[in-house]
């Protein structure tokens, strides 16, 4: 091993020691989400009445385990793996509900670390909410089967309100206990139809895509280890509404499949922006761009859940199952959003309703659920991030079009130059300052792939910007000037996958799906009670 590498992984071995010698509260074996990196001290919620807790959101924490599960494999010590494994003991044996199986955890609910009781915003009522979490459930299986698969049956069971129209809510209820077998229970029914199209199925609840993919990702993880075809069926019927629901000109992926039922009559304040009054894009902006503005077509708000988490998901579900139609659903939806939302030559996303029409510039009317009234729409810089989807699809499919994209993204960052027909590197450059642990996770699929050493090179260089752009005070921060430490980013996993590369592990080593989990709530913000989250109100949080 090199002078570099060896400094490398006793700088991981010696982070999370740290970690887990100041952060982890030995008695209840919790840890805390974060750290204060000028006063080493954990994070913690202020709830709108100045009390303060410690937070220990177990669904925030996934990132930590798939790091331990893979420090153990590079430095062959099951130390790490061991941790891990008591950690997620710990908290399936104290922190399971009874009755509906469902983990005390995610957007609306944690743990105090320092006391142990159950916590959360009391303006979410502390209900359960997974957005993109994508948690590491071959670890929550390894360690408890039976609470593992518990709680996937209960998930689904809380969450879908109307099995028949696949009306889902967000938020899913405590202390209900579901029905046995409730994915044999239902039979799927169609849902959206593509005919009817701009006309899409009103729904009590919320279809939102980042909801939607963790039940998907859940229900694949259960139908594969239980061996249950019905699980899986499910999962395939909830992803192809929005399959479904996507526009018939652009094939642009939707955020929703359905749209907000309008329940009580439309107030005259814009402000008030609750989906009972109906669908928020429509209010908001359906006199000046008519059937368009609905909330499934919104493709200007935040592109992240439809262009990298859900990508990332599906993708992984199409290799788990080996199903080729879900790849071909994935792949496609990710080619027509590149299409006709990416400006190749300035190299930045265009925020656009999902038929193409270019909303740069625009400027809102009036307030409502997307911004107060003046805010201006503008092109935002592509993140590197994007290009783990595109080399994932790419390396599972057969489709050209995909690879001669990612190809073009690839050569557009100026990391060198890939023939698309065999996703071979011809040239790289090396000399580049990109710090993205998603980039230096799709490096490594793809030296997975090829073999190709010129790719291990690019990947310790991004490796190397990692370490000098993120790595502040001890801790793994966005940059220098950011003050919390967000334990559950995945810019010490994705060093760690650099290693176990280096080694020939990377096979071993969990699956980089999630950039991890989040809180929401309300706090006060001077004379006045907020609803926030915590990426924003803590971890975004600067220097001054």
């Amino acid at each position: 091993m090199s002078m570099s590498r060896q400094s490398n992984l006793s700088l991981l071995t010696n982070y999370y020691q740290r970690i887990l010698d100041q952060f982890l509260n030995h008695d209840l074996y919790l840890l805390a989400d974060g750290a204060d990196t000028l006063t080493n001290k954990p994070v913690y919620w202020t709830y709108p009445d100045g009390t303060k807790a410690v937070m220990s959101n177990f669904a925030s924490q996934q990132n930590v385990l798939r790091a331990l599960v893979g420090l153990s494999v590079v430095t062959k010590n099951d130390h790490w793996k061991n941790t891990a494994t008591k950690m997620t003991k710990q908290f399936l044996d104290n922190y399971t509900d009874s009755e509906s199986g469902l983990f005390h955890w995610g957007g609306h609910r944690f743990i105090n670390q320092q006391t142990g009781e159950i916590e959360g915003p009391a303006s979410k009522e502390r209900v359960h909410e997974l957005k993109h979490h994508f948690p590491y459930y071959e670890c929550l299986y390894q360690v408890d089967a039976k609470r593992t698969t518990q709680f996937l049956h209960g998930f689904w069971a809380a969450h879908v309100l109307d099995w028949q129209k696949l009306d889902l809510s967000r938020h899913g209820q405590y202390g209900i206990k579901p029905i046995d077998n409730v994915f044999t229970y239902h039979q799927p029914k169609p849902v959206v139809d593509p005919s009817l199209w701009p006309q899409l199925p009103e729904t009590v609840g919320l279809t939102f895509v980042n909801a939607s993919t963790d039940l998907i990702y859940a229900a694949i993880f259960y139908s594969q280890h239980q061996v249950d075809v019905h699980a899986e069926m499910w999962a395939k019927h909830l992803y192809k509404q929005f399959v479904l629901a996507r526009n018939p000109d652009t094939g642009m992926p939707v955020y929703q499949f359905s749209s907000p039922l309008q329940r009580e009559p439309i107030p005259d304040d814009d402000t008030l922006t609750y989906s009972w009054f109906g669908d928020r894009a429509k209010r908001q902006f359906g006199d000046e761009f008519g059937e368009i503005a609905k909330e499934a077509n919104v493709l200007f708000r935040d592109s992240w859940p439809v262009v990298v988490d859900n990508p990332l998901a599906i993708l992984e579900c199409a290799k788990q199952t080996g199903d080729e139609e879900m790849l071909a659903w994935v792949t496609s939806g990710i080619k027509a959003y590149f299409k006709f939302a990416w400006d190749m030559m300035e190299n930045k996303i265009v925020p656009m309703w999902n038929n193409g029409h270019d909303m740069t510039g625009y400027v809102f009317p009036r307030d409502g659920y997307y911004g107060k009234k003046g805010t201006e729409l503008k092109r935002q810089s592509v993140d590197p991030a994007y290009l783990l989807p595109l080399i994932r699809a790419s390396i599972n499919s057969d489709d050209i079009e995909i690879k001669e994209l990612t190809a073009t993204m690839f050569a557009r960052f100026e990391l060198g130059l890939i023939a698309p027909d065999t996703m071979w590197l011809t040239e790289v450059n090396i000399d580049t300052a990109i710090a993205s642990p998603y980039l230096l996770f799709a490096l490594l699929d793809l030296y997975e792939f090829t073999g190709q050493e010129k790719l291990l090179l690019l990947a310790d260089s991004i490796g190397k910007n990692i370490i000098e752009q993120k790595f502040h005070r001890g801790y793994f921060v966005p940059s220098e000037q950011h003050r919390f430490a967000r334990f559950d980013d995945p810019a010490s996993f994705a060093l760690i996958a650099l290693e176990a590369a280096h080694q020939g592990q990377y096979a071993d080593m969990p699956t980089h799906i999630s950039n991890g989990g989040y809180l929401h709530g309300e706090v006060s913000q001077g004379d006045r009670i907020e609803t926030v989250y915590d990426r924003d109100i803590i971890y975004g949080v600067t220097i001054e």
